[in-house]
């Protein structure tokens, strides 16, 4: 399948605008999570993640942003991402 370089230019800036617009702490603790996960076995990484054992994943759980998300969700609304 052939993709006129406008059009892939076009999709690649929507779905940076996407990844942009969503809640920071996520996208740190992603970019923490796949460096980290590089070199493991898949249980392993998911066990350093559900042991909290990334800084920027145990910062995720415990912030007002997890909360937000949450009650967004509950609330059929947009979430307002504070990075805390």
């Amino acid at each position: 399948m052939y993709i006129q370089s406008d059009a892939l230019e076009a999709a690649a800036w929507d779905m940076a605008r996407l990844i942009a617009s969503g809640p920071p702490l996520v996208n740190a603790a992603i970019k923490d999570i796949v460096r980290d996960a590089e070199d493991s076995k898949f249980q392993d990484a998911m066990n350093r993640i559900t042991g909290r054992q990334l800084a920027t994943v145990d910062k995720l759980y415990a912030s007002e942003d997890q909360l937000e998300g949450a009650k967004a969700f509950a609330e059929k609304r947009d979430p307002i991402w504070k990075g805390r």
